[in-house]
């Protein structure tokens, strides 16, 4: 919304569908991107990625990822977003990237990580890299926004929020490093 800016009618990837890929994917569903694709491994979070306003999910392991972008898009996305921090995978997002696409990644990298591009693909198109800092946004003035999107109904974020009792805490460990954080609300006992 604050810093890719995706707008109506526009299509969106998001390659990593955890709780920030997740996020970004109820914000360009709410300010109406048409096609909206979720890439990730695990089959939990594309089943939530639906449920939040994905038009399409693609397992890389189970389907080619390109050329299923490619024939979702046809030109490919006009906007992705890498929340991996994966260089590979920030390398395939903007290749999916269609003429003066933009890709942000926010992603937390290894220090010593590098990223390699076809500058004759990244240049030709008009094609843009942005690092995304905290959202690119204004806390004061973002954070009421969000509350209000959340209020009527539009921004259901509790869906990526599972509670834990004091003695599930490893459970809780296990789940966050496994990426099994299948949402779920409880109460805290």
């Amino acid at each position: 919304m604050n810093a890719l800016k995706v707008s109506a009618g526009k299509s969106f990837g998001v390659f990593g569908s955890g709780s920030v890929g997740l996020s970004a994917l109820m914000a360009a569903h709410v300010v109406g991107a048409t096609t909206i694709i979720a890439v990730d491994t695990n089959p939990a979070r594309l089943e939530i990625a639906k449920s939040l306003g994905a038009t399409h999910v693609i397992d890389p392991r189970q389907t080619n990822a390109a050329e299923e972008i490619m024939r979702i898009t046809g030109t490919g996305l006009n906007f992705a977003l890498d929340t991996t921090g994966l260089p590979v995978v920030i390398r395939n997002a903007v290749e999916r990237l269609g003429p003066r696409g933009a890709c942000g990644i926010l992603g937390a990298s290894g220090p010593d990580a590098e990223i390699v591009l076809n500058e004759t693909h990244f240049m030709s198109a008009g094609r843009r890299l942005i690092g995304i800092v905290e959202g690119d946004s204004n806390p004061d003035v973002f954070i009421p926004v969000l509350i209000d999107l959340y209020r009527s109904g539009r921004f259901p974020f509790e869906k990526l929020i599972k509670f834990y009792t004091l003695d599930e805490i490893n459970a809780a460990i296990h789940d966050s490093e496994t990426g099994e954080l299948a949402p779920q609300i409880r109460t805290v006992a």
